[in-house]
């Protein structure tokens, strides 16, 4: 799809559709929308020069215990899984407008694996469904990328 503000709809209803494939619960489907959305819209922002004709792929898996989204590009080399900034503890009008996209993609997704391929960002969002065993946080990879 074009990286384009208008290509968030589309992300959206395939964002939907996977929820609805893999069942998820209201809380795991928002984790994921939430981390897909803030992923994409960080590309379509910051990944190419403003009027340039920039595509982001975007794929889905389900497994039996993890939903994945696979989030391509062929943009500026950035990987989200560095650095952080933590969102302050105030009140939310006190907030400026952006700079927290990144940290909520974060603490939303189950795993945010980063890669980069050549002239690809290969972003990894991975949500585990609910009921499910959850592999140790600290390996970075699910099962089936061993």
């Amino acid at each position: 799809m074009p990286a384009t503000v208008a290509s968030l709809v589309a992300v959206a209803e395939f964002v939907g559709g996977a929820v609805a494939v893999a069942g998820l619960g209201d809380k795991d489907a928002y984790r994921l929308r939430l981390a897909v959305d803030e992923l994409i819209t960080n590309v379509i922002t910051h990944g190419y020069p403003p009027a340039s004709a920039g595509e982001i792929e975007l794929h889905s898996s389900v497994s039996d215990g993890w939903v994945l989204f696979l989030i391509v590009d062929f943009g500026t080399e950035f990987d989200p899984t560095s650095g952080h900034r933590p969102i302050p503890v105030v009140d939310p009008d006190d907030l400026p407008v952006g700079g927290f996209g990144l940290s909520l993609a974060r603490m939303s997704a189950d795993r945010l694996i980063y890669e980069r391929v050549g002239e690809l960002n290969r972003t990894i969002v991975v949500v585990r469904r609910s009921g499910r065993d959850l592999v140790a946080h600290d390996d970075r990879r699910p099962p089936w990328m061993s």
